[in-house]
C-alpha cells in the first residue's frame, strides 16, 4: 500500500502496471489483490484516513486549552493537505468519502462544545455549522492544492488562519 501511497502522490493518473512495478508485484497480482484501478484508489484512501487519525491522534485534542487543541488540529490537517491532495475525491465514493469523516467531524465538534463552554469559541453560529463549515474549509484548501492555485503549506495556512477567526471567541462589542 505504502507504494501506492508514494506513486499516486507523485503522478495521480499512475497505471496499475505502474504502481504494481514500484511495489515489487506483477500488474496480475495487483490486479488480482485490488480487482480494478478504482478499488486500488478507495483502498489509498482508507489507508490515507488511517494515516489521518493517527495524526490526529498525535495532536491529543484533550489536552491544554481549546484554543490551543484548535490550533494542534489544524496544524495536523496541515501536514495532511498535500499528501491527500493527489489523492482528490471521486463522485463514485461520496458515501465512502462521507463515513470517513465522521469521526473527524465528532473530534472536532466535541472541541468547538469545549471551546463554546470555556468561552473560547463564538456562540454566535450552531456548533454542526461551524464542523460543517470547517470540513468544507478542509475541502477548499485540498481543491487549491490539487489545481495547482496553491502550495500546500500556504493553503494550510490560509485554512489554519480562516477556520481560527471562524471559532475565535467573539470580542467585546463584537456582534455576529
Amino acid at each position: 500500500m505504502s507504494a501506492a501511497v508514494r506513486v499516486l502522490a507523485e503522478r495521480p493518473e499512475a497505471s496499475m502496471a505502474e504502481i504494481a512495478s514500484v511495489a515489487g508485484v506483477t500488474r496480475q497480482t495487483a490486479y488480482v489483490h485490488f480487482g480494478t484501478r478504482e478499488v486500488l484508489l478507495a483502498s489509498v484512501r482508507d489507508e490515507l484516513s488511517r494515516r489521518a487519525f493517527a495524526v490526529l491522534d498525535a495532536a491529543d485534542l484533550e489536552a491544554g486549552t481549546a484554543t490551543e487543541a484548535l490550533g494542534r488540529f489544524l496544524t495536523a490537517a496541515g501536514t495532511l493537505l498535500a499528501e491527500q491532495a493527489a489523492f482528490g475525491h471521486s463522485d463514485s465514493d461520496s458515501e465512502a468519502d462521507a463515513a470517513r469523516h465522521v469521526p473527524i467531524e465528532q473530534r472536532l465538534e466535541d472541541l468547538i462544545r469545549r471551546g463554546r463552554a470555556s468561552g473560547e469559541f463564538t456562540v454566535g453560529l450552531e456548533i454542526g455549522w461551524l464542523v460543517a463549515a470547517v470540513i468544507a474549509l478542509g475541502h477548499a484548501a485540498d481543491q487549491q492544492i490539487r489545481i495547482g492555485r496553491m502550495e500546500s503549506q500556504g493553503a494550510a495556512e490560509q485554512f489554519r488562519s480562516s477556520v481560527m477567526r471562524l471559532c475565535s471567541a467573539e470580542a467585546p462589542g463584537r456582534s455576529l
